[in-house]
């Protein structure tokens, strides 16, 4: 491999450049600087916990930072990790090109194979975000209706949706479990071909084809991989994995024995479903292709969540002897069974794994990385989310869409609970699944998911485990969006269940350049300080803070709106400041029959001409309205005392 490192100029007197076993040494005497060349789609990061473990990075766009060391190329899966003094590694906003500036000698570690071999993803390959740019955000009837969810309900929430959140980017309705068979319930109730009659009446394909009418589109749940039809089992014994007796693997005693051994297959199918197909059996694929055309080509869902998938591999593997093509282990013959459900549903339709087993990897466009929440069990329900989060994001984006699983807002769940899981979806660009029972949130729930949706472009920056056991309380978001500008958005959260905290933020703490710093309190919209970015926050137990940082110009400047919690970055189209006109412009997408609010800085010495801005000391707002969602430019004059 040569060395990515091109066009090194400064003090180089004396310039060696020498190999080492995994990387490369240069010898010069000080300043330095270089290209990166031949790995322009990298991004900057740090593979492993800085000094401060408490500073979690992410970006939007180009993203640098002071903390950053390393480069990570997704198409490749190389990361490159550098040591040097004062070093600096700088994006550009406008291009693709990497700067490295340092001073003294640099050292450059090569990490090959980094999310294969180093953090041990075997089946890594990189995510085609060709049809899926961003994470799905939509709503799941799970976790508020569990098996309970009928026709009339799913009516009454969609409806509610098209008016409500379709708008500020809520794309998929999610049907979850609880639609097929006779409605009475787990391992029992797996046969797909069987639409519920009771609760939904008019069937599966009028269902797919009321979401997409309102102008969402249609997700179904279901584990394609096994089936509860005794005479299926029957008829077609070669497409499931039996026992040399021909019972299944999965034959347990009805009603079910209290205790069963933990490795007992019948352990599994009291949920899962009774029988268990063979993958490796072509009269299974051929089963699989055709209950997945059916779901897909000809009911019209376009999202496809697969469950139970976490032990799929293992049983597979325990059961090997069984197969009848033996010759594949467990992970190969989940992946053809994987492979087949994909060749169907095609490029343009998602595929969820659900089950925490990355095995898929590459198949999929989004994974499951946790245990389910569970509203009822209030903060600690949301502790699956809150760990896989803290485990798995470094993933997201680059080898799948993580999902730590839903977020739910509801009573009897306390506000700034609810805050805080919305802040944490929000600032970590992950899938997003409302699941409330929409149509009876209150109006302060509902704005908490109004401000995340949709799924900001948002990348990991940390591209290793974070640590669940002391978790880290600030998550730093960097947006660098072209012909916008560079702006943080900053996360903060208690995670104690007693005690209340204070987090002291620096700009040198989150690696900014730059002396001067507007923070904004993002949730209140309130202007905190105009200075050098130095912060004490109090947090209550269990609760969240958010503030923006926004390198303070000069001149007046934008410094977000009320729109998303990333305060611009879904929204934001351009904005200029023109010095001889003194006009600041630019161009904003703004949500039909929601009033935008553009914050704008007036600088010292500068004065707004705009009648339409309300003022609010050095914070002004520019309201732009529209029936419906639209691009609209807009453009605000100034005066300033400096004129002669």
């Amino acid at each position: 491999m040569d060395c990515p490192l091109t066009d090194i100029q400064g003090d180089l007197t004396p310039l060696i450049l020498s190999s080492l076993p995994n990387g490369w040494f240069l010898r010069c005497a000080g300043e330095a600087r270089a290209r990166v060349t031949g790995y322009e789609e990298s991004v900057i990061c740090r593979l492993r916990a800085g000094a401060d473990a408490e500073v979690v990075q992410l970006g939007v766009g180009p993203a640098s930072s002071t903390l950053c060391n390393a480069l990570y190329h997704p198409a490749s899966d190389t990361a490159f990790e550098l040591a040097a003094d004062d070093l600096l590694l700088i994006a550009s906003a406008d291009s693709a090109e990497i700067v490295l500036t340092w001073n003294g000698p640099l050292t450059v570690t090569v990490h090959e194979s980094y999310f294969r071999d180093t953090r041990g993803l075997a089946w890594y390959t990189p995510l085609d975000r060709t049809a899926f740019p961003r994470p799905p955000a939509g709503w799941c009837s799970w976790y508020e209706y569990y098996l309970q969810i009928t026709e009339a309900e799913m009516v009454k929430n969609i409806d509610w949706l098209a008016e409500h959140l379709h708008q500020y980017g809520c794309e998929w309705i999610q049907l979850d479990d609880g639609w097929q068979g006779a409605g009475i319930g787990n391992g029992a109730n797996r046969d797909w071909y069987v639409t519920c009659q009771r609760d939904f009446p008019r069937g599966m394909r009028w269902m797919a084809d009321y979401i997409r009418a309102k102008g969402f589109r249609p997700g179904l749940w279901l584990i394609p991989q096994v089936q509860s039809d005794q005479r299926l089992f029957a008829e077609y014994p070669e497409m499931f994995i039996r026992r040399e007796d021909g019972t299944s693997i999965g034959e347990i005693s009805w009603p079910v024995p209290e205790e069963l051994p933990p490795d007992n297959d019948g352990q599994w199918v009291i949920w899962a479903g009774r029988y268990l197909l063979d993958p490796t059996s072509a009269a299974a694929r051929a089963y699989l292709t055709r209950l997945i055309s059916m779901l897909c080509h000809e009911w019209g869902y376009e999202y496809l969540k697969i469950d139970a998938q976490c032990d799929l591999r293992d049983r597979f593997q325990r059961n090997r002897r069984l197969l009848a093509d033996p010759s594949l282990d467990g992970a190969r013959a989940m992946r053809l069974a994987t492979e087949t459900i994909q060749a169907v549903i095609g490029p343009e339709r998602f595929l969820l794994n659900c089950g925490s087993d990355y095995t898929s990897c590459g198949i999929c466009h989004g994974m499951r990385t946790g245990g389910d929440i569970d509203l009822r069990s209030g903060w600690a329900g949301m502790r699956p989310a809150i760990h896989a989060t803290l485990e798995w994001l470094w993933l997201n984006t680059y080898a799948f869409y993580t999902d730590p699983d839903a977020v739910c807002v509801r009573a009897p769940l306390p506000f700034a609970q609810a805050q805080l899981w919305a802040t944490l979806l929000g600032i970590t660009g992950q899938l997003l699944m409302a699941s409330d029972r929409m149509y009876a949130l209150g109006d302060d729930r509902v704005e908490l998911l109004r401000r995340i949706f949709p799924v900001a472009d948002i990348h990991p920056m940390e591209l290793y485990p974070l640590d669940i056991h002391v978790p880290p309380r600030i998550f730093d978001l960097k947006v660098a969006l072209p012909k916008v500008g560079l702006w943080d958005v900053v996360a903060l959260f208690n995670w104690s269940e007693t005690d209340a905290c204070i987090i002291e933020l620096s700009p040198a703490r989150l690696g900014l350049r730059g002396a001067q710093w507007i923070c904004l309190d993002v949730w209140a919209g309130a202007l905190l300080s105009s200075g050098n970015g130095y912060l004490s926050i109090e947090l209550p137990a269990m609760s969240t803070r958010v503030i923006a940082y926004w390198p303070r110009l000069g001149h007046p400047q934008v410094i977000g709106s009320n729109r998303h919690l990333t305060q611009g970055a879904v929204d934001l189209l351009a904005v200029r400041w023109d010095a001889s006109r003194l006009t600041l412009s630019g161009a904003s997408r703004v949500v039909g029959g929601e009033a935008y609010h553009l914050r704008i800085f007036i600088a010292e010495g500068y004065h707004a001409l705009s009648p339409a801005l309300s003022l609010n000391g050095e914070v002004a707002e520019l309201t732009l309205n529209s029936p419906v969602n639209a691009e609209m430019e807009w453009i605000v004059y100034f005066e300033t005392e400096f004129q002669s």
